[in-house]
């Protein structure tokens, strides 16, 4: 296949990689929201925490966005349930990576609880982005590359001209696509849940006549190593492993 005709068949696959990019849920409107979220601002702000979740939570039933998971979440911690606010954050920090005040929250909650933890470089690195933005950073690339080898081949006396950015897009194509592999996988893989109970037993095997191994404390957040039935077999920071009950924990995005 000549460059040419690989650079045409690239075009092509890059066009299909962005349509299906924009193709998406389709979440209700501002418009449509506003009225009650400012209600349950308002109840909030009277310190009406409860109230103010319930109407949180009737909204994520027609849109998920960050500023519902952020408020839902401190609507949470202020009625005592920090596992809650913990599972909110985490979902806001999902849709908006970079929000430093659902950063704050989310560490100030793990404070609360003692279980405040440092994530590795290589994951914030990952999580800076949404799996959305790594694949529009690797498909522009990729089609910027594209481009222009068909440039060159389209216009081979210049194709010279072109070599001092051809390669470097290739690379950051190359790269950014690992990237969203990367991303993509690291969701996968490190799979977490978190405790959305006061106490959650942990046993040794899925079975309600195990005895107790250690017990989680509501905010705990663990990593998630197998699932059989009802129950979730979780490892915590302590090396610890056992089976507790799904309705104990809440998957962490």
């Amino acid at each position: 296949m000549s460059i040419w005709r690989l650079a045409v068949f690239g075009l092509r696959v890059w066009s299909v990689w962005l349509w299906l990019a924009w193709l998406g849920p389709i979440s209700a409107s501002g418009a449509e929201l506003k009225p009650d979220f400012e209600a349950a601002n308002k109840q909030f702000e009277e310190g009406k925490f409860a109230d103010a979740a319930a109407i949180y939570e009737r909204l994520l039933t027609n849109a998920s966005t960050a500023a519902l998971h952020f408020n839902l979440g401190n609507a949470h911690f202020k009625t005592g349930q920090p596992g809650k606010a913990i599972f909110h954050y985490h979902h806001a920090l999902r849709l908006a990576p970079r929000d430093p005040d659902a950063h704050g929250n989310l560490l100030f909650a793990r404070r609360s609880l003692g279980t405040a933890m440092d994530e590795p470089l290589a994951r914030q690195l990952l999580r800076h982005f949404t799996l959305d933005e790594w694949a529009w950073l690797a498909g522009a690339g990729l089609g910027a590359w594209f481009v222009l080898l068909a440039l060159g081949e389209a216009l081979p006396a210049r194709r010279a001209a072109f070599d001092w950015l051809t390669k470097p897009l290739g690379v950051f194509a190359l790269a950014a696509i690992s990237l969203l592999a990367a991303a993509h996988w690291e969701r996968e893989a490190a799979r977490g849940v978190v405790v959305v109970v006061p106490d959650a037993p942990v046993r040794p095997g899925p079975l309600v006549e195990s005895k107790v191994a250690f017990t989680l404390r509501d905010g705990a957040e663990v990593t998630l190593l197998d699932a059989k039935d009802d129950w979730f077999q979780v490892r915590d920071a302590s090396q610890r492993a056992g089976w507790v009950r799904r309705e104990a924990v809440w998957l962490l995005p």
